[in-house]
């Protein structure tokens, strides 16, 4: 099972709980555990939003991690033969260059990505999934 972000409720008041802060992970956490199935998550724009409780993008994304134990925000998982499913998260809300609303992958996603395919090839047989929270800034797509 893979979540595609946005764990919890978006409030005006920014009141506990609200997405993006640990509050919120703690119950989509209780939530998804619940399924008793393996998960992965990616992150999406409002994961990024504890703008009362985090001073940076990056320590929002940390407590994110630390809550669900992972050790980055992009995973990789072979869900069948010779198929992957790959999940990119946006990492950049309050520092991102042109609007909070799409989804920012970093330079370090980027390069685990190519060095991923590159090791799976189609040529070999293999067959890639990729799922991210909406369309990737830059790769041409656009947010409907």
């Amino acid at each position: 099972m893979v979540s595609l972000g946005d764990l919890g409720r978006k409030d005006i008041r920014h009141e506990p709980g609200d997405a993006g802060t640990t509050l919120s992970f703690q119950q989509a956490r209780e939530f998804l555990n619940g399924f008793g199935l393996d998960y992965n998550i990616v992150t999406g724009n409002h994961d990024l939003e504890g703008l009362d409780e985090f001073d940076t993008d990056e320590s929002n994304i940390q407590a994110f991690l630390d809550c669900f134990g992972f050790e980055a925000p992009y995973f990789m998982r072979e869900i069948a033969n010779r198929t992957l499913l790959v999940g990119l998260s946006t990492v950049r809300f309050r520092s991102a260059p042109y609007s909070s609303h799409e989804v920012h992958v970093d330079d370090e996603q980027i390069v685990w990505f190519q060095e991923t395919v590159r090791q799976h090839s189609a040529e070999d047989g293999w067959k890639i999934v990729v799922v991210s929270h909406a369309p990737i800034a830059g790769s041409g797509l656009r947010v409907l």
